[in-house]
């Protein structure tokens, strides 16, 4: 199964000593479930930087047993975040001033699936550098049908 799909990425993202930092984008994506059961939502970010609009791909993968969630965020400021509840999960993160090395930390995983083949997956993590933990974040991916 394949199709078009809105999809709603919402992040909220808690630093010590910093305001709650909430960012949402919408955009048009694919969503397709492969025979294996593995689900993917691909879409575009659109962003706005010095007067000029930046497109970057996504993609978020979902495991056949809905234990794992693996997305691949590309741009400037792309990385591979991946969510097992439970686990520890070392990433790059790519800037523009170099490369920085994490763990994320899934603390919970949630999937919901609606009777169109809607999905909606929140991840609840934290962010640790050097063995600290310097963001407690969660992230929420849902698709609707177009």
């Amino acid at each position: 199964m394949k199709k078009r799909v809105e999809v709603n990425v919402t992040g909220i993202h808690n630093r010590q000593g910093d305001p709650e930092e909430k960012i949402n984008t919408v955009s048009e994506g694919i969503y397709e479930i492969s025979a294996d059961g593995t689900g993917v939502i691909e879409y575009k970010e659109i962003q706005e930087e010095d007067g000029h609009r930046l497109v970057f791909h996504n993609k978020a993968v979902i495991s056949t047993d809905r234990k794992t969630l693996e997305i691949q965020r590309g741009g400037a400021m792309s990385a591979g975040l991946v969510f097992t509840e439970g686990k520890e999960h070392e990433t790059e993160y790519n800037t523009p001033y170099g490369k920085m090395f994490m763990k994320v930390v899934t603390k919970s995983l949630v999937f919901e699936e609606g009777d169109a083949g809607e999905i909606k997956a929140v991840a609840e993590y934290a962010i640790k550098m050097d063995e600290e933990i310097v963001s407690d974040s969660v992230i929420t991916i849902e698709t609707k049908t177009r």
